[in-house]
């Protein structure tokens, strides 16, 4: 019998959109879980072999039927590099942004409390360059927390709301793959999703 749990539908919307509902869902998953998604876009196919790349959830399989492209995921155990270079970059990015973490425990210089997320590192990694070149500085790249997913990721931090949503409203338009806002609930110590209209 077919779990309907396990079905993304993202007919209707567009790239960036479809990969930040498929990464959503995966983050609920655990590894070795697969998940059908459903797509109506005709840059899907595209953009989900690159985002399964980069995310390390490996594509099953992929297939069109009319109008709709079918393609099955199985959640991985995240990204793997081809090439030992690569993934001695990864592994150099980790340590660096997991310094940075610690020193802002250490030196509190700014609170951080809001976390713009993204479905891919590359994805964060291409939205930095791009705040870099606009000269936008008001956030904090970090390593995203084991309270919203164990797999590696990084995050854009913000000390307050206001910044938080515009950065990720901004990149949004401009068709950047962010996925979510969170913040710390204070009361459980746990991540909740800040709810905004954005899509």
């Amino acid at each position: 019998m077919e779990n309907h749990n396990n079905i993304v539908d993202t007919s209707g919307y567009s790239c960036p959109i479809p990969l930040a509902m498929v990464s959503r869902k995966l983050k609920k998953a655990q590894v070795g879980d697969t998940v059908e998604v459903i797509s109506d876009d005709p840059d899907f196919k595209k953009e989900i072999r690159i985002w399964s790349y980069e995310t390390g959830n490996p594509l099953i399989d992929f297939k069109q039927e009319n109008d709709a492209y079918i393609t099955r995921i199985r959640k991985g155990s995240g990204f793997k590099g081809e090439s030992f270079v690569e993934n001695i970059k990864f592994i150099g990015l980790g340590i660096k942004l997991h310094f940075i973490k610690t020193l802002l425990q250490i030196v509190p210089l700014k609170k951080i409390q809001y976390l713009v997320t993204f479905v891919s590192v590359a994805e964060s990694l291409r939205a930095q360059g791009w705040l870099v070149q606009r000269d936008i500085k008001n956030y904090t790249q970090l390593p995203i927390p084991n309270g919203i997913t164990k797999h590696c990721g990084l995050v854009f931090g913000f000390n307050n709301k206001r910044d938080a949503i515009k950065i990720f409203k901004l990149l949004d338009e401009s068709k950047f793959a962010v996925e979510d806002i969170y913040y710390e609930d204070k009361d459980d110590k746990s991540y909740k999703i800040l709810n905004i209209t954005t899509r």
